[in-house]
């Protein structure tokens, strides 16, 4: 009889734990959505920061002379020795 009592009261702490713990990602989902956070697509990909974060690129050009990449629209490359 007692086993039996012990297998129904970890089969009850195994039940609440689990139910626990559902309880608190569904809150922290909860807070990540008020907030704006980041908050994974089921098709792949991020929502709402993700798009903006792409937003916020800026557009690269390379030099002509020594070949590195600088922000479009920048007078020089700023590598030494580089003639422009």
């Amino acid at each position: 009889m007692s086993k039996i009592i012990t297998l129904v009261g970890l089969l009850a702490i195994v039940w609440f734990g689990f139910r626990l713990l559902s309880k608190v990602q569904r809150q922290r989902q909860e807070a990540l959505r008020r907030h704006g956070g980041v908050k994974a697509n089921p098709k792949g990909g991020t929502t709402a920061r993700g798009k903006a974060a792409a937003s916020d690129t800026q557009e690269m050009a390379k030099c002509d002379v020594c070949g590195v990449y600088v922000a479009a629209g920048s007078g020089r490359c700023g590598t030494p020795g580089c003639p422009r």
